[in-house]
């Protein structure tokens, strides 16, 4: 197999050649994020979460901006570093300078990831197109060549026509594979950023700051009530006022004498 797919590229195959300048971009692509994430994002979490605690503690800040900026201008020293010197202008801050930092950051993990399952389906297409191609132009000559011809090429030009799927499915196996592993890294890495940055809230953010929410009061430090206010006056005109000084009783002896008075002069 290997013999027939190294003599179709000597025949120039273009189905050929187009996967393999397919596989070589899906190559570099995944040891170019192996590097980033292993050798330029990734750093010891533990250590570093450690240190800066200590120094934290310590209320050592400027030490604690030191040793952010002694770092890679990346990943947690980066978010930390930026929630540092909010920290030193503005406490209420510290959680949005955190949260932008975090968003700028975690999509860069996941960088031409996803183009590496993109790029292993189009070789694989690529190869069984190939292999159709091939086969169709096998079956065309045959149909003009004699019998005895057509049994002895037959079963060579089909073998043939496979090594361009054959070589499809080889390398896209090779690309399954590199991407697997660098998805396997950046998932890794993404969880250990999330609880580094858990880590940061809790120890740059200040309890009263996440708890505290504003909230307006009337300046009478009361809630006025709008049913009593709205029902008053209907009350005050349907209900006679009594005289100021009197009391309830005599008020309703008063008005009961005066009925009777009234009942009298009509009579």
């Amino acid at each position: 197999m290997f013999g027939e797919i190294a003599a179709s590229f000597q025949r120039g195959n273009i189905y050929l050649t187009t996967m393999l300048v397919l596989g070589f971009i899906s190559t570099a692509i995944v040891f170019e994020r192996i590097i980033m994430l292993q050798f330029v994002y990734h750093m010891d979490f533990g250590k570093f979460l450690m240190n800066l605690k200590s120094l934290l503690t310590a209320e050592d800040t400027t030490r604690a901006l030191s040793y952010c900026k002694s770092f890679s201008n990346t990943s947690l020293p980066s978010i930390a570093r930026r929630a540092l010197e909010a920290a030193e202008t503005d406490p209420t801050t510290i959680r949005s300078a955190i949260e932008e930092e975090t968003i700028y950051f975690l999509p860069r993990i996941e960088t031409r990831i996803g183009g590496l399952m993109a790029l292993s389906t189009l070789i694989l297409l690529t190869g069984v197109l190939g292999a159709i191609d091939s086969l169709w132009n096998t079956f065309h000559a045959i149909s003009v060549l004699d019998s005895v011809q057509k049994q002895a090429s037959l079963g060579a030009e089909i073998a043939r026509a496979l090594n361009p799927a054959a070589f499809g499915i080889l390398l896209s196996m090779f690309i399954l594979v590199g991407y697997y592993m660098v998805r396997g890294a950046a998932v890794r890495l993404t969880e250990k950023m999330h609880h580094g940055i858990t880590v940061l809230n809790n120890l740059l953010v200040p309890p009263e700051v996440a708890s505290f929410m504003p909230m307006a009061m009337p300046s009478g430090g009361s809630m006025p009530s709008l049913a009593m206010d709205t029902a008053a006056p209907e009350s005050q005109e349907s209900e006679p006022s009594a005289p100021v000084g009197a009391a309830p009783d005599a008020y309703v002896a008063d008005t009961a004498v005066e009925d009777i008075r009234d009942e009298e002069e009509i009579i």
